[in-house]
């Protein structure tokens, strides 16, 4: 990768005083106030976790979650010693790594760094090709930081990458000397406008002509976790590869008649947080392996393994079409590494239009569950919409007790390594099970949540992102909803009983009872302010999934999870 870089530092005075030097020319960063709810200067010292025996405020199986019933005051740590020790999505050290996107490159990969704490957060931004960048966040702000594609990751403008590769040195390195939480953006923008102060967005090309502006179609979000709570073991979970049926000129919709055409191959990205890290992926029977630079070719079913060092990232290319997928293949690693998957763009479910990218950070499969929530996303007229649903097995012989039904297609058992998509999902069902296990769920194509006759007015398409487990529920969650899109939403599930409020703003009355079953969900639609950063407070553990959508686009995340390693390592 070449990049040509004029940096120029100039001081900023952020927050309580403190000066900072960023290039001027690469960094924008925006500062906003967070509602801080936390009881930051109480006497009770109580994390989210119980970090010292790995222990959580949670009921049990198909109980009511509560947990510690007088556990109503929590707070995120304050040093990075304890957010080590607390095994949360709060940390202080990161790494972004942008992935194979067809997006066209004007539009930025993003992070948003969010400092919920009482003080100053020192943060530094380290990548290829000598970028160094030091902002100062000041208590309860939010920086976001604009920074250049990879290209030998991403691919060369629209142009999607074809083979597998470790691009040396390339991870954005994120150190904060203050617990933060960081999300990336791939890319922020969906329309052509944001970015740095002064952008240019002349060069962006309509992708369709009658369009009124010029659109990314091609956005995804991923809630990256500290290196602190990474590990080496990984249970990979994503998606096959795209393919569709060739459009049928009258219509202009795909040919029922016809076979589905491969289109782009699914993909996962391996960052070392460590020198000499040495990574085996024993591979699922669909993950196929198309070698390129530094990552050999292998057959689904085989084994592939590499070498890396500290921010080094490969990316690891499969098989173009459908009948691909690296789901189910098992990672492991000797030192802790991050891991996310994703296709560069994507159908959900076949043929309906449009195919948009996805992507998210696994799990590492030490933090997997055996107890699982699954409600039906917000959708963009806000309403709830259907969504694919994908279950991981973890453990031969897992048996799986749904409430209130068994939704159409899913399982009743899982193997270690099996994948199970049991197709559009609509109804929000509890599933439990007698080992640890993964739920993948995605987003549906515009034309099929919201149908419209002009293209630019349709909202939404495909976007990954992975259930919660019960085990794992917090208490507080500070997250980010990007003002940049049409409508943004936090779905929260809960206990019943749980009193939620949402940036000092009690909306327990939203709470609505999942049939069947001890929990309540709440599709909250969120208000622009806060440049996006919200705080969410709950007298009872909850989850959260954060989903925003564009014209033919949207993204959606975990807006955080607690990471203890509640599970063993899987042998197969």
């Amino acid at each position: 990768m070449s990049i040509s870089i004029t940096i120029r530092e100039v001081e900023v005075s952020v927050g309580d005083g403190m000066r900072s030097c960023r290039p001027i020319a690469l960094l924008s960063f925006v500062l906003v106030p967070l509602a801080l709810s936390a009881a930051c200067g109480s006497e009770r010292r109580e994390f989210d976790q119980e970090a010292d025996r790995g222990a959580f405020h949670d009921g049990g199986m198909f109980g009511d979650g509560s947990g510690d019933p007088s556990a109503n005051e929590v707070r995120d740590p304050t040093t990075c010693a304890e957010a080590a020790a607390s095994r949360t999505y709060v940390g202080c050290e990161y790494w972004a790594t942008p992935g194979a996107n067809i997006v066209q490159d004007i539009f930025d990969f993003a992070i948003a760094v969010a400092n919920v704490g009482s003080e100053s957060a020192n943060v530094e931004v380290t990548g290829a090709n000598g970028l160094h960048w030091r902002i100062n966040v000041g208590p309860g702000s939010l920086g976001k930081v604009y920074l250049p594609w990879i290209k030998e990751l991403k691919g060369n403008n629209i142009t999607s990458i074809t083979a597998s590769v470790i691009a040396k040195g390339s991870a954005y390195h994120i150190v904060s000397d203050r617990p933060v939480v960081v999300y990336q953006f791939s890319p922020l923008q969906f329309r052509a406008q944001g970015g740095d102060p002064g952008k240019d967005w002349s060069s962006c090309k309509k992708q369709n002509p009658t369009a009124d502006d010029c659109y990314s179609y091609s956005n995804d979000a991923s809630l990256l976790l500290p290196t602190t709570a990474m590990t080496g073991n990984y249970r990979i979970m994503g998606s096959y590869g795209f393919s569709r049926r060739p459009i049928d000129e009258s219509t202009q919709k795909p040919d029922p008649s016809k076979e589905p055409l491969p289109g782009y191959a699914p993909y996962f990205l391996v960052t070392a947080t460590s020198n000499g890290t040495t990574v085996n992926v024993k591979l699922g029977p669909k993950g196929k392996v198309v070698g390129g630079a530094g990552i050999a070719a292998a057959p689904g079913g085989g084994t592939v393994t590499f070498t890396l060092d500290a921010g080094d990232i490969a990316q690891v290319v499969g098989g173009v079409g459908r009948e691909f997928d690296f789901s189910g293949s098992l990672l492991d690693a000797d030192k802790p590494v991050q891991v996310i998957t994703g296709v560069p763009c994507i159908d959900f479910p076949l043929d309906v239009i449009a195919c948009d990218h996805i992507e998210e950070t696994v799990f590492p499969a030490q933090t997997l569950g055996k107890h699982y929530v699954v409600a039906m996303p917000s959708g963009p007229k806000d309403n709830k919409v259907e969504h694919v649903v994908r279950f991981y097995g973890n453990v031969d012989g897992t048996k799986l007790t749904y409430r209130p039904q068994v939704p159409s297609g899913c399982p009743a058992t899982l193997s270690a390594g099996e994948v199970v998509e049991c197709g559009e999902v609509g109804i929000d069902f509890e599933v439990e099970g007698d080992h640890e296990f993964g739920v993948g769920t995605f987003l549906l194509g515009a034309s099929k949540v919201d149908p419209q006759f002009s293209i630019q007015k349709s909202m939404g398409d495909p976007s990954q992102s992975f259930a919660v487990a019960v085990e794992q529920y917090r208490k507080k969650y500070v997250f980010l909803a990007p003002t940049d899109y049409t409508a943004s939403y936090v779905d929260v599930v809960t206990s019943e009983g749980a009193t939620l409020t949402l940036d000092g703003v009690d909306v327990s009355s939203q709470l609505m009872k999942i049939d069947g079953t001890t929990f309540f969900g709440a599709h909250i639609k969120l208000a622009v302010g806060n440049d996006g950063v919200h705080t969410l407070l709950s007298s009872k553990p909850s989850s959260i999934q954060v989903i925003g959508y564009g014209s033919y686009t949207s993204y959606q995340y975990p807006g955080g999870l607690n990471l203890g390693e509640i599970a063993p390592i899987p042998p197969k």
